[in-house]
């Protein structure tokens, strides 16, 4: 004969094993406030953070963002070096500010379609250490920001075009204008003589771009 079992003792049983589980893999304290919270209910509370550029208060709410981990600025697309070997680890003793220096496409292999492009990337990398970083765009960033990310590439030297290279980094240029257009404003901006859905850029509120000078020094 099989014990009837205590429904309300085996919930409360369950709860405390799952969030000793969570706990485990967050016990560190870190600076950042976009880390999750457990809670002993089993619900996540997710929490948001302040741009360490501009200031803005950025959600990391996966319905709003799109993506697992938010890693930047959805504003001015700058981010800060939280990261140390994978997205979401925020092992990194660093904290730096990391600009965003341009753009570049993921590299998936293709079985059955070898021509297909792959999705836009943001380049950032970091002005305290030089760390270079690939990070997926979000659905709720800034289209005309990361144009102007893009527009901005163009005037990187030589050395820094190199640099990515040797990293193993395609940046994108002036031959990818029709990728990065379809994939930030869709095609239909290109049949209208690229210009976006209406879209105007207000130049008083971007972001001024760091000349090189102040970013960490290519030798």
């Amino acid at each position: 004969m099989k014990h009837k079992h205590n429904a309300r003792f085996n919930e409360e049983e369950f709860l405390d094993a799952a969030f000793e589980k969570r706990n485990k893999y967050t016990s560190h304290k870190w600076d950042d406030r976009d880390r999750e919270e457990p809670h002993r209910d089993g619900k996540v509370y997710e929490k948001g953070f302040n741009c360490a550029q501009c200031g803005f208060s950025v959600t990391t709410s996966r319905e709003h963002s799109g993506v697992n981990n938010r890693n930047h600025c959805p504003r001015c697309v700058w981010s800060k070096h939280v990261d140390e070997i994978k997205a979401g680890d925020r092992k990194a003793d660093c904290k730096s500010r990391m600009q965003p220096i341009g753009l570049t496409l993921k590299q998936t292999p293709k079985r059955y379609n070898h021509e297909a492009v792959g999705e836009l990337m943001l380049i950032h990398r970091c002005t305290g250490c030089g760390k270079l970083s690939i990070n997926r765009i979000a659905a709720d960033d800034d289209a005309g920001m990361i144009y102007q990310v893009f527009n901005r590439s163009m005037a990187l030297t030589v050395k820094w075009k190199e640099l990515l290279k040797n990293e193993g980094i395609r940046l994108l240029g002036s031959t990818d204008l029709t990728v990065v257009y379809s994939q930030l404003f869709g095609w239909q901006s290109i049949l209208e003589e690229f210009e976006p859905h209406g879209l105007s850029v207000d130049e008083t509120s971007l972001i001024p771009f760091e000349p090189e000078s102040e970013l960490v020094s290519v030798k």
